[in-house]
């Protein structure tokens, strides 16, 4: 048995994020989680998604989802805030007085899942930590309406304050858009990093107050943090190498 205590938040905060790097996805079950493993169209991003949740379960299940976006919209169709999924071999049920239905999943192997160790992520050393507010995010997006050819996030250190500029360096007479995003660095300065812009668009429909960025400029790795309740999302990034 698959127990979800809020509906509303596993759907808007963690269903929700991992649609948008995958339409088809693995989510793994135990008996204290569920999570998921799933990346960018070009793997430069990386996301491993944790609801920490009690499941009625002895092992390990694996769910693996065609339609992610469909299995929303059913579970979106129940009154209720907790429920309980029941795992057949190879379908979902959710059965109430008002409402049944009974969504098929996929056999193991078919689903592709990124092969990132997520243990090594999590025992790498970040000399560098710093947050960005939701609100900052959200303006970096405005201002990079108005760059046509730029899909590049760089992130330099200047007068103890971190800026973030959206432009595309490698490539000639392309605009920029920069703006400060923490003002009270105090970890030594670090090099300039560019990451994929891909990862504010997938931040931007959470609700959070902040992002906690660190980096590891061992293996030029960006790890972003967020937690909402019960619900936490790291998204590794790696960065353009020149």
């Amino acid at each position: 048995m698959i127990k979800i205590d809020n509906l509303k938040n596993f759907t808007n905060s963690f269903l929700s994020l991992i649609s948008k790097t995958s339409e088809s996805v693995c989510l793994k079950v135990d008996e204290n989680k569920i999570y998921s493993v799933t990346s960018s169209s070009d793997s430069t991003i990386v996301v491993f998604s944790t609801c920490k949740q009690k499941n009625d379960i002895q092992n390990k299940i694996n769910l693996n989802i065609p339609d992610i976006n469909r299995l929303t919209r059913l579970l979106g169709c129940i009154n209720e805030n907790n429920i309980d999924l029941t795992h057949d071999s190879n379908c979902i049920k959710y059965r109430s007085k008002n409402i049944r239905f009974t969504y098929h999943l996929l056999e193991d192997g078919i689903i592709t899942v990124p092969a990132v160790s997520i243990d090594k992520i999590k025992k790498l050393t970040f000399e560098h930590t710093f947050n960005i507010s939701k609100e900052d995010i959200l303006s970096l997006i405005r201002g990079s309406s108005l760059m046509t050819d730029a899909d590049k996030l760089y992130f330099y250190v200047q007068d103890n304050g971190v800026y973030a500029e959206i432009t595309d360096k490698e490539t000639q007479n392309t605009d920029s858009y920069t703006q400060l995003v923490c003002d009270d660095f105090k970890d030594k300065e670090f090099k300039q990093m560019s990451i994929n812009f891909e990862i504010l668009r997938m931040l931007s429909g959470l609700r959070f107050d902040n992002v906690c960025i660190k980096i590891n400029t061992d293996v030029n790795v960006l790890l972003f943090e967020v937690e909402i309740e019960n619900i936490k999302h790291n998204f590794i990034c790696t960065t353009y190498v020149r």
